[in-house]
């Protein structure tokens, strides 16, 4: 009986402490700074500018709220975000197998990046109404003002604005093929053997892979025999810039130009370049190569792959050692400095952005699977373990859903602000003003 009476108090407070954290975080009232921290099945937070900060179960559900933005997390099955000063919703169910983003002017909704279903609820009359796709499979757009289309690869195609073509069209492929652009098309009857080229500037015909010839206007005509071992093609062919290229497989290759000579002899290549001021000579080519300025004389590029390679372009200067072990590539021009290298491609990167005259500065570090350091401006983060986020350091959806999980060490800093940093998923933590332990009680006005 005594066991009893002591439940029903417990549960009695319980539900006093929970229903005013519900009242406090959900409804409109007096602003009010409060701090209740019961690690880990409560940690709450408002300050008198009005944000809320509710957490139950340390990283497994959270709701923020302020500035006009809202957030409901449950991680890691979905997390809900309103933003009221852009009228935007979205919601990521185990991202990125659903995710759906709504508002004024568009609602998309995507299944696992291949199955997508969009509605633009103000469209313009050139625009689709609605498309659903199952990428590459099923293209469905519909518009009151051009009608349906319905698209089921490989039986039957007909899109438009897809693969850089303006429309692609499709018939129980690779029997029929037609891909059209804005002065030429290009069709294959069947894919890829016999095709012809027509619209206001395209002729020609192939029979591949025995003779083919192709013109588009006055940029550009080619023609093969037995392909690939004899190819010739023409660029801008009735102007002074005139680039003549001709292929013997696989003993010859040459370019000839205004500014530019090439020869390859096998796997021996040769080039000068004087629009670029460049003369290079590879052999064995692609993999080992040296460029040499020609004014200077001095060598601009040499690539040894994979061991070793340094080239400069300009204003872009790159490196590698080992590829793909490590790399290093910076950029500096008036307006804007770059510099990235990475490890192992994405193990380690390290990457620096900044724009001077703005004053603009965004940095990436993230070593697979430790840590994640991101700085925008004067705004800092930094993070570990870090699994997923140092693969993709800027995704939001990975850091609003999953990162609270593994994160057991965090830590955040804006410019002249105390840093706030967690430990043990707010075991201990801190504002930047007071250090806050498992058990922590905090009411002022």
């Amino acid at each position: 009986m005594e066991r009893s009476r002591r439940l029903r108090a417990w549960w009695r407070r319980a539900r006093t402490v929970s229903a005013f954290l519900a009242a406090a975080t959900l409804l409109p009232g007096p602003v009010h700074a409060f701090d209740l921290k019961l690690w880990p099945l409560i940690d709450y937070h408002s300050d008198t500018d009005g944000h809320r900060e509710l957490n139950l179960l340390g990283p497994l559900l959270s709701y923020r709220s302020g500035d006009e933005d809202t957030e409901f997390t449950l991680r890691p099955l979905f997390s809900y975000t309103h933003s009221s000063h852009r009228s935007q919703h979205q919601l990521s169910v185990l991202y990125p197998l659903f995710v759906s983003r709504w508002g004024a002017a568009l609602n998309d909704f995507r299944l696992f990046g291949l199955i997508t279903y969009t509605i633009e609820t103000a469209p313009q009359p050139e625009e689709w109404d609605r498309r659903f796709t199952i990428f590459p499979f099923v293209f469905y757009r519909y518009s009151h003002v051009r009608g349906a289309r319905l698209s089921v690869l490989p039986f039957y195609a007909d899109v438009d604005d897809i693969f850089g073509y303006q429309r692609f069209q499709m018939f129980l492929f690779p029997l029929y093929l037609r891909l059209e652009e804005a002065l030429e098309t290009h069709t294959w009857l069947p894919f890829p053997f016999v095709s012809w080229a027509g619209g206001k500037l395209g002729q020609g015909f192939r029979i591949w892979p025995l003779y083919g010839w192709n013109q588009d206007g006055e940029t550009e005509r080619y023609r093969y025999i037995l392909w690939p071992f004899y190819i010739s093609r023409e660029i801008h062919f009735t102007r002074p810039e005139r680039e003549q290229q001709l292929v013997l497989f696989p003993f010859y290759f040459s370019i000839d130009s205004p500014t530019t000579r090439s020869r390859a002899y096998g796997l021996l290549t040769h080039t000068i370049d004087r629009k670029a001021g460049t003369e290079a000579w590879g052999f064995p080519w692609p993999l080992w190569l040296a460029q040499y300025d020609l004014t200077s004389h001095k060598r601009t590029s040499l690539r040894l792959a994979p061991f070793y390679g340094d080239s400069q372009f300009a204003n872009l200067h790159s490196r590698f050692l080992l590829w793909p072990l490590y790399r290093w590539r910076t950029q500096e021009t008036d307006d804007y400095v770059y510099s990235r290298s990475d490890v192992l491609w994405v193990v380690y990167r390290n990457i620096d952005e900044e724009q001077p005259q703005t004053r603009h500065r965004r940095h990436v570090r993230a070593l697979f699977p430790l840590f994640r350091e991101v700085a925008d401006d004067d705004h800092e983060h930094m993070g570990t373990l870090a699994l997923l986020d140092a693969l993709f350091p800027r995704n939001p959806d990975i850091e609003r859903l999953y990162v609270p999980l593994w994160n057991v060490y965090s830590r955040e800093r804006d410019a002249d602000l105390p840093s706030r940093w967690s430990v043990l998923w707010d075991l201990v933590s801190s504002d930047g003003k007071q250090v806050r332990y498992p058990v922590y009680l905090d009411f002022s006005r």
